[in-house]
């Protein structure tokens, strides 16, 4: 059987594609059924709660990771054709609800968790494991970009189109699973060793400072930063398609150069350097109050946003213990998804009063994780 990582990187390729549609094209089509931002906001807010839901039941329960992940995927496809076939609000409510769509743009799924313990213990050398670590996050990216330039090219596409291709995609996604051989988890060895205390110690330490992060990263998800350029400029479903096929590339291109940087600088020091810079540029989106120049430094913006996450996965990838990992990618997926769940309920209420408060809030918010981790884990060298 072939090494899992460029298997489990297409799985993934082939999740942030549909979740990128979807969080673009979304709100637009929410909009078409005549709801307001508040609606879609609330709506949004819904579907992480739902996702979050489903990546607790999911965890706990006592299940194969193949057997686990065919499931889980075969209800995400389930939840897709609902979509399709749909043609109200209802219906959306029901598909999310079968297949915990998420309009966030990012796969924070329980698949997630799994995937990167598949991959962590398919690769010994750390140097190696980081650079695989970018190449699965890079074809998230990269995907995120085809499915943004999908939206911006076919400027005459239907809603019902877009649902039914991200149908057909997720098919493949089962085929993935169906195709590899995955480790047998060991519950007992998982519960032991997730209850030694130096583990639980990293474990909290490091669900409480992400848990910062994605309480600002909720603010600024891929479906509110589409609803508010929408709602701040007019901007229209292609024109959301052009700005995330930039987005996308760039931080795609990005993600594959934190590989590089953290073998020079260290991981943590590639996390927080470059998140400091990324959440800086966050912040002066709204100031200049022109289409223009938000997009500018939504850009520059993404140049590092996410050069943190490839070192991040390696970092607790290997700080955590083998056996415990993926109850501790679990509870990091937890926390990440939960406190994510407030972000889309602010923002709607932000954009009836103060629009740029959603940008200022979230870097705030994300500039102090940054200073919190840094002071924590500046000493680990690896």
């Amino acid at each position: 059987m072939p090494r899992p990582g460029p298997y489990l990187s297409l799985a993934k390729a082939i999740r942030s594609f549909i979740f990128s549609s979807l969080a673009i094209s979304v709100p637009f089509y929410i909009a078409y059924l005549g709801y307001s931002a508040l609606d879609t906001s609330v709506v949004v807010l819904a579907s992480l709660g739902i996702s979050t839901l489903f990546l607790y039941l999911f965890t706990a329960a006592r299940m194969r990771i193949k057997a686990k992940l065919v499931l889980l995927s075969g209800l995400f496809s389930i939840s897709l054709f609902i979509l399709y076939i749909g043609d109200n609000i209802f219906y959306l409510l029901f598909a999310m609800a079968v297949g915990a769509i998420s309009l966030a743009g990012r796969d924070l799924t329980t698949n997630q968790s799994l995937e990167q313990y598949t991959i962590s213990l398919s690769i010994e050398d750390q140097h190696r494991k980081t650079m695989m670590f970018s190449v699965y996050n890079f074809a998230s990216y990269a995907s995120g970009a085809i499915a943004s330039a999908f939206l911006f090219f076919d400027t005459g596409v239907s809603f019902g189109t877009i649902f039914l291709i991200d149908f057909a995609l997720s098919l493949m996604q089962v085929a993935v699973y169906l195709w590899l051989k995955f480790p047998d988890l060991k519950p007992k060895a998982q519960k032991k060793a997730i209850s030694d205390p130096a583990v639980r110690r990293d474990v909290k330490a490091l669900a409480a400072l992400f848990s910062v992060d994605s309480l600002g990263g909720g603010l600024v998800n891929t479906a509110i930063i589409t609803l508010w350029f929408k709602v701040v400029y007019g901007i229209s479903l292609s024109g959301a398609g052009l700005i995330f096929v930039i987005v996308n590339i760039v931080t795609a291109i990005s993600v594959i150069l934190s590989g590089r940087i953290s073998k020079g600088i260290g991981l943590v020091r590639t996390m927080v350097y470059t998140h400091l810079f990324s959440n800086v540029m966050l912040f002066l989106v709204p100031v200049f109050h022109s289409l223009l120049i938000s997009e500018v430094f939504l850009y520059l913006r993404q140049t590092t946003s996410q050069m943190d996450v490839p070192p991040r996965d390696s970092l607790v990838n290997t700080m955590i213990p083998s056996d415990a990992r993926v109850a501790g990618n679990s509870i990091f997926l937890g926390v990440r998804n939960g406190l994510q769940i407030p972000g889309p309920g602010l923002a709607g209420l932000l954009f009836e009063v103060f629009p740029e408060g959603v940008f200022f809030s979230a870097a705030l918010i994300k500039v102090a994780y940054d200073i919190a981790f840094f002071a924590r884990y500046r000493h680990y060298r690896v």
